[in-house]
């Protein structure tokens, strides 16, 4: 592999594609613990209880050193694994497009492009907030590294090799306009990942992120890709958050925790489908568009093209996951139903 790669394996780079949590273990690993106090030198005293917890503190500390050496993995290891389970999605998808072994240097070279995009990508993203490329802090250009190559890795499994071209960032509307919205980078997800409101807020992000990706392929002619990406977080929002999901907070009681957990697949797999939908479409468009007349196809190449096809793509699509979703609910845990949403689902389903 190129040396853009190697420097991934290692994590030598300028920009660190680990988790927050992940640095913070690597730069523990390599610190000895503090070494509990000794046993006093002079015999214990049988009956004495202060002597007997310190033998058994210091003998429970002993195996707990013991048991973090063991434990202990290297750092380079740490390095190599987390380079692995990010690329290893990334090789999967892009083997769709060529041969790793009869064409083994194209995929160098996707893999490279890719890695290089996600790179300045991070440090786009992290200069919404204010920050200087110098400036941006290792964990918070790691946490949107990891983000965006989600979001690559999904584009190129739907074939779409336009968002590799860096001349265009539109896909990376939704992630910069949520750094602008946020008061600075300690209000902001990257801070916050366990809060339940920023997970549903981030997913909605990346969720919107997806579709946009295939918007920067092909536009339907809109020409605000900000616009268009507000849009898009709207539709999600009002559709999966405001929707599903608080229908489902109520019929079956759901904790906070429960419902960052159950928002966050339920946005994510509804931006996949929304994605979908736009790519599915543009074939028939283009048709549609060529077989206008000259002024209605240059009024719609001006203003753009309707999208409400895709809008209905996406909900017949959607609807099956919020059935699905409600169902499984009901059968594994039919006792968190509440009876008069039992009702009004009844009459809903026929």
């Amino acid at each position: 592999m190129s040396m853009l790669l190697d420097e991934y394996m290692r994590g030598s780079g300028s920009e660190s594609y680990l988790s927050d949590d992940d640095l913070e273990r690597q730069l523990q690993a390599g610190q000895s613990l503090p070494s509990p106090p000794l046993p006093s030198s002079r015999p214990a005293r049988a009956d004495s209880e202060q002597d007997a917890a310190s033998l058994l503190t210091n003998a429970f500390a002993q195996i707990a050193i013991q048991e973090d050496k063991e434990q202990t993995v290297d750092t380079a290891v740490k390095a190599a694994s987390h380079g692995i389970k990010v690329l290893a999605p990334l090789l999967t998808a892009i083997t769709n497009w060529v041969d790793p072994q009869a064409q083994s240097e194209q995929l160098e070279q996707v893999m490279a492009k890719t890695l290089q995009r996600v790179s300045k990508d991070a440090l786009y993203v992290a200069s919404a907030f204010g920050l200087a490329s110098e400036d941006s802090p290792p964990w918070l250009t790691s946490q949107i590294s990891g983000q965006i190559m989600e979001v690559l890795i999904r584009a190129i499994e739907r074939n779409n090799g336009l968002v590799l071209e860096d001349q265009n960032r539109a896909y990376l509307a939704p992630l910069v306009n949520l750094a602008k919205q946020a008061e600075g980078i300690a209000t902001s997800f990257y801070s916050n990942t366990h809060d339940s409101t920023w997970q549903i807020v981030n997913a909605l992000t990346l969720a919107s992120a997806e579709v946009m990706t295939e918007y920067q392929a092909f536009s339907y002619f809109h020409s605000d890709p900000q616009g268009i990406a507000q849009m898009i977080t709207d539709h999600l929002n009002e559709r999966v958050v405001l929707g599903t999901l608080e229908a489902m907070e109520k019929r079956f009681g759901l904790s906070e925790s429960e419902r960052a957990y159950l928002g966050n697949s339920l946005i994510r797999q509804a931006g996949r489908m929304l994605a979908e939908a736009w790519s599915r479409n543009i074939s028939t468009t283009l048709e549609a568009v060529k077989e206008m007349p000259k002024d209605l196809r240059r009024e719609t190449v001006v203003n753009g093209y309707p999208l409400d096809q895709i809008f209905i793509d996406f909900e017949n699509m959607y609807q099956g996951i919020e059935v699905s979703a409600i169902s499984a609910i009901r059968s594994l845990s039919p006792h968190r139903e509440k009876q008069s949403m039992r009702a009004g689902y009844a009459n809903r389903m026929g």
